[in-house]
């Protein structure tokens, strides 16, 4: 309800009037955003990361020829894919599992204090390899000074000093004179007072004419890669300090994080002692060893969730893609090598069918054997999904011949074709980059490959996607559009209706449901997504008391029934060419 001041005001004071708000309008659902799960190398493991563009995925990611994550992010984006999501995975320890040789590691040193004992971890900012290759160093740095301007006591808990400047919480400070050095941590700070706990307490008396100083001690963190450096100063060892080390490292390194290890050794003799530049060690890609279980992941609730099923609760993923279950097969080619890779893609058909609102996009392995890359496909019966075969052959972003699996760019047409509407087969679009297929194929080939629904290419002014049929043998879910057509159906449907819950369930909330919808349908029909002359021929909405009789209304369920009639793609163009012979001069 929105309230606006009465348009018949008497006496002064305040006036209401309630309006109904009316509910957002219905718009089509985006159905462009592309979901990713494969090895990096580098980023946030098992923690999906949104994306925009291809250089934010080389500044989090990075690029690895070791697998084809990175190359079919790049595909993605450079046929036009605009957002995505990627979940970074490898082998990992399992509950209650200690972690190993092959599983990923960070790489990291260990700091120690001025009496040797572990003071601070330096550890990459994920795991891999690629942190074998940073440097640290730590130094020691002077920071603020002030002077005593009243003698000192023993076990006193606070200074007047002539400035407060550069003094804050939780700073180290030392109090000295020409024979004396005691040092505390400050806990308040006031105007020319500081204060700290007596837990730390002045052993001796300090006098202001001496003259007694006061230092704040600092260290500062170094960290360098390749051509990157990053230069922490003013750090601190107590948590109190706005400027404690593992806080201020962790909000702005884009390399490293600091962990304090808590050293029970006193102040100031808990400060990270100076050393040379050292190279971290002990990063592991954990790629070797990777199972079919790190990339499915489990789901033992909110942020707890690795793998694929790090997607589950993400809503704006439509298309689903794992280019590295083909490393499987590569791997291990043979029945061991073959299973494993099926098992991530039935894996990745479930999660598309249980969530009804996602689509897969799946790769067949290289093989010349047509019979068997089509047995690779028979196995399979949904229509949330699609196979793509033979891989291509591209250009990656250093200008490399890359033989890649074809699902990330194919990834991008999706996006690039969903421009023009959902509605549209994802088909016969140049996909930029690629340059050949890995294996050309005979038009009979062709054929039999797209009776067994197995989507190939053909090379007509660059490489093209030549089929548009998911999985599914049913005459109704044969065609890729048709499904994602009612992907998209049903993400406009549930983001357009979530004002309806807790409405009343009685005839006016029904007819605004009916009233609503067939707006919607009625815009989709004009823009040619569904057939039929007219909108009665193109779809129906029925909501009333016939499908919503007393006990059903009692139990809190409101029924909508709807249904459309989708346009189907044109696979075959027969046309038919007649000579007419108009007399003996005809030639032929």
């Amino acid at each position: 309800m929105r309230m606006r001041p009465s348009a018949d005001p008497r006496a002064p004071g305040i006036y209401q009037s309630f309006d109904p708000v009316a509910p957002p309008a219905m718009s089509i659902a985006n159905t462009r955003i592309a979901g990713f799960v494969g090895m990096t190398m580098k980023g946030p493991m098992n923690e999906p990361t949104r994306l925009a563009n291809w250089d934010e995925f080389l500044e989090i990611f990075g690029y690895t020829s070791d697998s084809y994550t990175s190359d079919a992010v790049y595909g993605f984006f450079k046929n036009g894919g605009t957002d995505c999501w990627v979940v970074r995975v490898a082998h990992m320890p399992g509950e209650g599992e200690e972690s190993g040789l092959d599983h990923a590691a960070c790489a990291e040193t260990i700091q120690t204090d001025d009496w040797s004992k572990p003071s601070l971890r330096l550890r990459a900012l994920d795991e891999g390899t690629w942190g074998n290759l940073i440097w640290v160093k730590c130094v020691h740095a002077p920071g603020a000074q002030a002077l005593l301007t009243r003698d000192l006591d023993i076990g006193s808990g606070e200074a007047h000093v002539n400035s407060v400047r550069g003094f804050e919480v939780g700073s180290t400070v030392r109090i000295y004179d020409r024979e004396n050095s005691d040092y505390i941590v400050i806990t308040e700070v006031q105007d020319k007072l500081i204060k700290w706990s007596t837990e730390t307490p002045v052993n001796r008396r300090h006098r202001a004419a001496a003259p007694t100083h006061l230092e704040v001690l600092t260290f500062e963190i170094h960290v360098a890669m390749k051509d990157r450096r990053e230069v922490f100063k003013g750090l601190q060892m107590h948590p109190s300090s706005r400027n404690y080390a593992p806080r201020v490292v962790s909000q702005r390194s884009r390399l490293v994080r600091v962990e304090d290890l808590h050293t029970k050794s006193p102040v100031p003799h808990n400060m990270p002692e100076p050393m040379q530049m050292t190279r971290l060690a002990g990063g592991r890609d954990g790629m070797q060893k990777v199972t079919p279980e790190d990339f499915i992941g489990r789901d033992i609730g909110p942020g707890e969730r690795t793998g694929m099923s790090a997607l589950a609760a993400n809503e704006e993923v439509a298309t689903v893609l794992c280019p590295d279950a083909m490393c499987f097969y590569e791997r291990e080619p043979g029945p061991s090598g073959e299973m494993k890779a099926q098992r991530v893609q039935d894996q990745m058909i479930a999660f598309c069918e249980n969530n009804k609102d996602r689509f897969a996009i799946l790769d067949i392995p290289q093989s010349k054997d047509i019979e068997w890359v089509c047995r690779w496909r028979r196995r399979t019966e949904s229509s949330y999904c699609a196979y793509y075969w033979p891989w291509l052959r591209t250009i990656d972003h250093q200008d490399r011949i890359r033989i890649v699996p074809p699902c990330g760019h194919l990834a991008g047409v999706y996006s690039r074709r969903d421009l023009e509407g959902v509605h549209y087969a994802p088909a016969n679009l140049e996909i930029i980059g690629a340059e050949d297929v890995s294996l050309r194929v005979t038009e009979d080939h062709l054929g039999q490959l797209n009776s067994e629904a197995v989507n190939t290419f053909r090379l007509q002014r660059g490489v093209r996607p030549w089929g548009a049929r998911t999985s599914s043998t049913d005459p109704q879910w044969r065609y890729i559009p048709i499904r994602r057509l009612f992907i998209m159906l049903r993400r406009s449907l549930h983001a357009g209706f979530a004002w309806v819950t807790f409405e009343p369930n009685e005839p006016r909330t029904w007819d605004l449901m009916v009233t609503r919808i067939k707006t919607f349908l009625s815009d989709l029909h004009g823009k040619g997504m569904l057939v039929g002359g007219n909108a009665e021929q193109a779809f129906f909405v029925k909501c009333d008391a016939e499908n919503n009789p007393p006990e059903q209304v009692d139990s809190g369920m409101l029924i909508c029934d709807i249904g459309v009639a989708p346009v189907s793609p044109a696979e075959f163009i027969m046309i038919s060419l007649t000579q007419t012979m108009t007399g003996p001069e005809a030639s032929t």
